[in-house]
């Protein structure tokens, strides 16, 4: 199998990367920067290798401005554990509001509403994305309003349901496996990550088989944007084009269900009345289903992804791991950790403030950067190793803290879980195809591998 890798399931050694003595750079990153402010405008304008492997940026923050102004980003960059905890446990004063920040779909909208050359078409899509996210929902709206609306759809991934979803986890994981054992090697992304909770989150949206190339192409375009500051009109025409489709499909299986409920949370959706009286409106539904849509498959797939990779490339880990498979949930929360889906969402400062002795005035947008902060020293304890019986646990910041802890955390963990148990169960082979490094999405914020071809081959 493949060589120990330390730290950083993304960083396998090249000769493209440099090492680095520093403890906190995990083996095969590049090396510090000159400065701070070069470190983050490399990653801001997606450099390969710092993409691929940030910590190092990470680092250097931490270390020399754990509060950092981006003129790029226009945003506070918060890096270092207790600051980003005492953000994300201030709702009141610290808003979500714009949670993804001047790179997303919301965003560009904004932008191309402000841009006299914009063409009209784009214009009116941008219009009726701005609509449809104009009233906060779940994940952009702050307490009271997000409290109500959490409590409205919390239900479906209560324990008890998440239980009851494990045997239809196991059949689907299962059946994408056997095509994999059918062929013999596979593009583990393409044919496996992906594919497991993006059919879990269809299908509890009562989504028909027929319709998946769509729903992924519909997940493309929510978080195409999501990372990347520069964009083509192609790819923007792509994205907002792709986005009507999702509202005109979901804005009739809404009225459907009016008429003809199902056993779906789509239903139930429909069916949730505010305070017990008031349904939600159209674009509140609206909304709250592309964050489901987003939410349910982009980081599980990015979560099982890399514990692959880990496995693949540390030889010691995945012998402990095969000799005890108890040890998978811990593995699942130290991959998470350490290798974050969502490296980090914005906040919004509702009045004039200060973090660690920086001013920062009412309006001001912050990076809570949670993979810094899961590697943060002054909180983790060995933060660039995998701990498997080392106190960690799941006090880490990939799914959040607070009011906006990710409510499909449980999910994620079921199919990551039951995804690698499966894995390893029938493949005792599996080995990856190539040496080379596999490319990482073109995104600061949403980590992780476009693909990862691998096999299942007698040694």
């Amino acid at each position: 199998m493949g060589r120990r890798i330390d730290s950083g399931a993304h960083c396998r050694e090249s000769r493209n990367f440099m090492n680095t003595s520093s403890p906190a750079i995990p083996a095969g990153c590049p090396a510090h920067a000159s400065s701070v402010d070069s470190a983050v405008a490399e990653l801001m304008t997606l450099d390969p290798d710092r993409v691929r492997c940030p910590y190092p940026v990470y680092e250097q923050l931490r270390q020399e401005a754990p509060v950092y102004w981006s003129e790029r980003l226009q945003s506070y960059v918060v890096s270092r554990y207790a600051d980003i905890a005492a953000i994300l446990t201030k709702p009141k004063l610290f808003s979500s509001i714009r949670q993804s920040g001047p790179s997303s779909v919301t965003a560009l909208a904004q932008r191309l509403i402000e841009d006299p050359d914009a063409p009209e078409l784009l214009k009116k899509q941008a219009a009726r994305r701005l609509d449809v996210s104009g009233k906060p929902t779940l994940i952009n709206a702050d307490p009271p309003v997000h409290v109500r609306q959490r409590k409205l759809v919390s239900q479906g991934f209560s324990p008890r349901r998440v239980a009851l979803m494990e045997p239809e986890v196991r059949q689907i994981a299962s059946d994408l496996f056997d095509k994999f054992e059918a062929r013999g090697s596979i593009d583990f992304v393409a044919d496996f990550a992906l594919p497991l909770p993006m059919t879990v989150i269809a299908n509890v949206l009562g989504v028909p088989p027929s319709r998946m190339a769509d729903f992924k192409r519909w997940s493309d375009a929510f978080t195409r944007g999501v990372g990347a500051l520069d964009l083509s009109i192609d790819q923007i025409q792509q994205i907002f084009g792709a986005v009507d489709e999702f509202y005109d499909y979901f804005t009739e299986q809404i009225e459907e269900r009016r008429t003809e409920p199902r056993d779906d949370l789509l239903t139930d959706i429909v069916a949730a009345r505010l305070d017990g009286e008031q349904p939600l409106l159209l674009n509140e539904m609206l909304h709250m289903l592309s964050v489901f849509l987003v939410g349910g498959n982009e980081t599980t797939t990015n979560l099982l992804t890399a514990i692959t990779l880990r496995l693949l490339t540390d030889d010691e880990l995945m012998i402990r791991i095969r000799n005890d498979a108890s040890l998978i949930p811990k593995l699942v929360e130290e991959v998470v950790r350490l290798e974050s889906p969502v490296q980090g969402l914005f906040r919004t400062a509702t009045e004039d403030t200060e973090l660690n002795g920086t001013p920062i005035p009412e309006g001001s947008m912050i990076w809570t950067v949670f993979a810094s902060g899961n590697r943060d020293p002054g909180a983790i304890t060995n933060p660039d190793d995998i701990e498997l019986d080392g106190p960690n646990g799941s006090n880490h910041l990939a799914f959040g803290k607070g009011e906006h802890v990710c409510m499909g955390a449980s999910v994620a963990r079921l199919e990551a879980r039951i995804g690698i148990e499966i894995m390893l169960e029938r493949f005792p082979n599996l080995r990856l195809a190539s040496d080379e490094l596999p490319p990482v999405h073109n995104s600061f914020i949403l980590h992780g591998l476009q693909r990862l071809d691998v096999v299942n081959t007698p040694r």
